[in-house]
């Protein structure tokens, strides 16, 4: 699992396209004729006239986590949030006509983790099992909630003391968990595994990379690696893995068939972005660090050699055809963006063969920062050619939240919602691509959106 200044939100009036001089996305106001009834979500407005599937307001106090995307459950007929509410992690599905029936699918104290916290999760692939990690003391317990029976069943038991926990479904029946971290004193010579449950060795206590069977008679089994484990990230083809890596354990390639692995760089963390056709390259994203400015990287995995691809940019993605897009902006260097992370400039989407080294840069006219453009976010859905971001502009008042889209074919960008920056929010496309949820709140109020963009 990865992890306000409480504003009054002003009426934003109808945010329209306009292409003007190098420009494809605009920030004109335009009074409409007629009056129009603007929907909010839980800190935006959103665009009047766009395809809204969903519009649902979730409980009071009920706050996303920045890092945990929507999950889909149930073949897409659910989606799941997760969120903290009175400071405890819970999991609600939403599903039914308009998404409107709600149920609690997991929740620390509850069910999933009924002894301990959520510190991992992870749908499998059908959506009809969600994989919960639950921290207890000196303990982690791997559980398998049934999303249509509402039953579950303890699978695996590591003990020891982990400061990260990753997992994912490497196979309709198999769950690969990442465990990072060493054993506690009280642990310390005692058997990895809890009696009763699986024996995956006492080398779990150091953590390390598993993979449990769970149909039939549930098997652990450990796959042997030569670097310290991190939060792991896998490739489509669930060959490769990478440690984000963190304060004590540096970002590292993990190769799942043979246990091979090497170094990325020098630090952590760093957050992977995507994964080039075929397994050839990694983008990450990573903030400043010994001989590194803040930005996005591309790791080519046959080579081991790294290059920058967007200054002061936590924003990019590959495309099907393994082009990379990158928000950033070409009058940006290392020096001036860490000097002057505040400082104006123009929000840019760049497209960039890594074959050919050529790039197409179209600005968005928008007036953001290095420092927002550092915590913008995008991702790519490959069956509708189109990009959605999370940006953050440079008010008069103070930073503007923006959910926009951006058509890879028409090269054109549509602002979905936006308001002034509060709480968090978290975007991500269904499987199929068609719609985009958008979950957003300040811990007093928040909802969950669903839209189809236009074209």
């Amino acid at each position: 699992m990865h992890r306000s200044l409480l504003l009054t939100i002003p009426i934003v009036l109808l945010l329209t396209l306009a292409i003007a001089s190098c420009s494809i996305l605009g920030h004109k106001e335009k009074a409409p004729a007629t009056p129009v009834k603007l929907l909010h979500t839980g800190t935006m407005d959103l665009t009047a006239g766009i395809a809204l599937n969903a519009l649902v307001k979730t409980p009071p106090g009920f706050a996303p986590i920045a890092g945990e995307p929507p999950l889909w459950l149930q073949g897409e007929k659910e989606i799941a949030l997760v969120g903290t509410r009175d400071g405890r992690t819970q999991v609600l599905g939403f599903s039914g006509a308009g998404y409107k029936k709600m149920r609690l699918i997991a929740a620390d104290g509850g069910p999933g983790a009924p002894h301990g916290k959520i510190v991992g999760l992870a749908a499998s692939p059908d959506g009809m099992t969600l994989a919960v990690a639950e921290a207890e003391p000196g303990r982690i317990e791997i559980v398998l909630r049934y999303v249509i029976s509402n039953g579950e069943s303890s699978v695996a038991s590591f003990d020891g003391s982990f400061h990260a926990v990753s997992l994912n479904w490497m196979a309709p029946h198999t769950l690969a968990v990442g465990l990072a971290g060493g054993p506690t004193a009280e642990s310390a010579g005692a058997g990895s595994m809890r009696p009763g449950a699986p024996d995956a060795g006492g080398s779990a206590q150091a953590g390390g990379l598993f993979l449990i069977h769970v149909v039939g008679a549930v098997t652990v089994e450990q796959i042997k690696v030569a670097c310290q484990v991190s939060m792991l990230v896998f490739s489509p083809d669930m060959r490769f893995a990478v440690g984000e890596g963190d304060a004590q354990t540096p970002p590292s390639l993990f190769d799942s068939r043979n246990g091979d692995c090497r170094q990325v760089t020098l630090e952590g963390p760093i957050r992977v972005l995507g994964w080039a056709p075929e397994d050839a390259a990694i983008l990450y994203s990573a903030p400043p660090g010994r001989a590194r400015g803040p930005g996005v990287y591309r790791y080519d995995i046959a080579t081991g050699k790294t290059e920058l691809i967007a200054i002061s940019s936590g924003a990019a993605a590959y495309t099907g055809a393994g082009i990379i897009m990158a928000l950033g902006n070409r009058a940006l260097n290392a020096k001036t963006a860490m000097s002057a992370p505040d400082r104006r400039v123009t929000a840019e989407i760049a497209s960039f063969d890594p074959k050919e080294k050529q790039s197409l840069v179209n600005t968005l006219g928008t007036p953001t920062t290095p420092s927002m453009m550092m915590a913008s976010t995008m991702t790519y859905s490959h069956g509708f050619a189109e990009l959605a971001l999370q940006l953050y502009v440079a008010g008069p008042d103070g930073p503007i939240r923006e959910i926009v889209t951006y058509s890879i074919i028409d090269r054109k960008a549509f602002v979905l919602a936006s308001g002034p920056f509060r709480g968090t929010a978290v975007i991500g496309w269904s499987p199929h691509a068609s719609q985009l949820v958008v979950f957003d709140g300040d811990g007093t109020t928040g909802a969950l959106a669903v839209i189809t963009p236009s074209r």
